[in-house]
């Protein structure tokens, strides 16, 4: 493994006080046991950033730092963002009906009910997957999606998959007249130094769902900007509580937010069809979370192939993790970083 010179500054007492003053400092060995488990479960980086200062960086199993890497699932995260934007803008609510702006709906006595809170929710009714897995082998995905029929009443069940994003895409470009990549670009990432190249169809579409790629030092970033409330730098990039309004999850499926997974028990509609990136562990007799031995507050976004961007509030740390595939457990990493 390759250790970041990281390391031997965290030894030293100056810097260890100076983190303490500011939050618990996390334990180095408990960081170096975590930072173990990725990288015997196939990882490809981990980085660490406690206060908003990076206190551990390991490019692992060959990986460069420097190289972005795909987010897979843990791109869905920025849909919030561009939600909350747009609303601070006025241009967007997220209890409006899609419909609005996708006139394809109004007639449909189902679809024309449907939020953009729902889309977000993946409670839409719509399939959850469409087209092929593969983004450059789609003609339209937003298209398809619009025009795909429901598979379930609006705001009942939990469905997880690409098709509601494809359609808040649309809602985007429609509102904006901007590819919604662009526009994340331009309105978060930008502001924060930071960039994400995405994937697309052959209609130019980005896939939301699932195809950006980011170095672990940008999606970190963009991590803390949203542990910050949405504030970087002594601005306010996101409203605070609008962005408050990704981490809460839906009847349909307590553990997930607006995009976010989050750590609370567990209540919904999740099955065995839900190709979820995530293990919901046991927590006592009849719940479950995601990491029982870690706060109920943590979240995260999580991607296929064991992508993680973890945010713990407690202890003002961001976590990204990169993997390739294989097995992984949030319950064992979390407790291994917290030293639980």
């Amino acid at each position: 493994m390759i250790r970041n010179l990281l390391k031997d500054v965290l030894l030293s007492l100056p810097f260890v006080a100076l983190l303490a003053s500011q939050g618990q400092a996390l334990d180095l060995r408990n960081i170096q046991a975590a930072a173990l488990y990725s990288q015997s479960h196939r990882g490809s980086a981990l980085l660490v950033l406690q206060d908003g200062k990076e206190i551990f960086a390991e490019a692992e199993n060959r990986f460069d730092l420097s190289r972005e890497h795909i987010l897979a699932s843990g791109s869905k995260s920025f849909s919030c963002t561009i939600a909350v934007a747009l609303q601070a803008e006025g241009k967007l609510k997220l209890d409006e009906p899609v419909s609005q702006s996708v006139q394809e709906w109004q007639q449909d006595p189902q679809k024309s009910s449907i939020t953009i809170s729902q889309l977000l929710h993946f409670t839409s009714g719509l399939p959850g997957k469409i087209g092929p897995s593969i983004v450059r082998l789609n003609k339209d995905m937003y298209g398809t999606a619009i025009n795909t029929p429901l598979a379930a009443e609006p705001g009942k069940v939990f469905m997880y998959g690409n098709s509601h994003l494809a359609v808040f895409g649309e809602v985007v470009k429609r509102k904006t007249g901007l590819d919604p990549a662009i526009y994340l670009q331009k309105h978060i990432l930008d502001p924060l130094g930071v960039k994400a190249s995405w994937q697309r169809d052959q209609k130019g579409n980005p896939n939301l769902a699932g195809s950006a790629s980011m170095t672990a030092r940008d999606w970190a970033t963009f991590g803390q900007m949203v542990l910050q409330k949405g504030q970087w730098h002594g601005k306010q990039v996101l409203p605070a509580q609008e962005l408050q309004k990704c981490f809460q999850g839906s009847e349909a499926l307590s553990t997930y937010g607006l995009n976010w997974w989050l750590n609370v028990p567990f209540n919904g509609t999740l099955d065995a069809g839900d190709e979820v990136p995530v293990q919901l562990a046991k927590a006592g007799k009849d719940q479950q979370q995601i990491a029982p031995s870690a706060p109920q507050n943590v979240v995260m976004a999580a991607g296929a192939f064991n992508q993680r961007l973890y945010l713990l509030p407690d202890e003002h740390v961001v976590v990204v993790r990169f993997g390739e595939g294989g097995d992984w457990s949030d319950e064992a990493f979390l407790k291994l970083l917290l030293g639980k």
